[in-house]
């Protein structure tokens, strides 16, 4: 499990982020048929983004690579502040789930409307 810290975000705008899975020799692994979720909580850890494959807000673009996409309206939903973030992986026949990730995510306002 990695601990991650993103770069602060807007809440005035969309926010993409690509990430990789890979082995211990750095190699890609293939996990288009593993399951990915992504949440965003609040300090409670009440959910407030959540990207999954199952709700296609998570998308497998090449070997071990995956990318995540919140609109500017989800986005706008975030009060200036740091959320709390976890990101699971589990495998094609649904028995084994892993936590590749968590982490701090600052969001700053935007300011413009």
């Amino acid at each position: 499990m990695y601990h991650v810290t993103f770069p602060p975000q807007s809440n005035r705008a969309s926010w993409v982020f690509i990430g990789e899975v890979m082995d211990l020799d750095e190699s890609p692994i293939d996990i288009s048929d593993c399951s990915l979720v992504f949440q965003v909580t609040d300090k409670d850890g009440g959910p407030r983004l959540t990207a999954s494959t199952d709700n296609e807000k998570i998308t497998h673009i090449d070997l071990g690579k995956f990318r995540w996409f919140f609109t500017v309206d989800e986005m706008s939903g975030l009060e200036a502040g740091t959320y709390k973030t976890g990101l699971t992986l589990t495998n094609d026949d649904g028995t084994q789930t892993i936590q590749l990730s968590v982490g701090p995510l600052p969001i700053v306002d935007g300011i413009v409307p």
